[in-house]
């Protein structure tokens, strides 16, 4: 009697195991899974721009500092500048002049004496194309 039930106990078990799978995936789904899962990398994209040239006149009084676009051989396709002044006191000043005039002054006010050090311009072109156009030391 206790060998039938140790029978009927293996076989219950047995029958458990085989019922509930496999617990360790076949070689088989592995493949499946990286079938379906294909790794790609981005597309090299190589841009055809080239550099991009624009004329400035750049000058500093006591109070204030001016940056006159005059135009260029490139300004046909220029859509704006952001202008970006850093001072000797770390301050940064910056300004984005959207569809900028040949010959119009861009005027910085300061409070105090202008301490630029550095005025970085970059130019932003037809089709999204930016470039710094002029890096300005004082």
């Amino acid at each position: 009697m206790r060998r039938l039930s140790c029978l009927c106990l293996f076989i219950i078990l047995f029958l458990a195991v085989m019922s509930s799978g496999c617990v360790q995936p076949s070689k088989t789904s592995a493949v499946e899974t990286a079938i379906q899962t294909p790794v790609t990398t981005p597309p090299v994209v190589a841009t055809t721009d080239m550099p991009k040239s624009l004329t400035f006149v750049v000058s500093k009084t006591e109070k204030t500092v001016n940056v006159t676009y005059t135009g260029g051989p490139d300004a046909a396709d220029l859509l704006a500048l952001k202008i970006r002044i850093d001072n000797q006191d770390t301050s940064v000043i910056e300004r984005t002049v959207p569809e900028p005039a040949p010959g119009n002054p861009i005027l910085f006010y300061y409070m105090g004496l202008a301490d630029p050090v550095v005025v970085n311009i970059i130019g932003t072109f037809k089709g999204g194309y930016q470039q710094t156009v002029l890096m300005y030391y004082f």
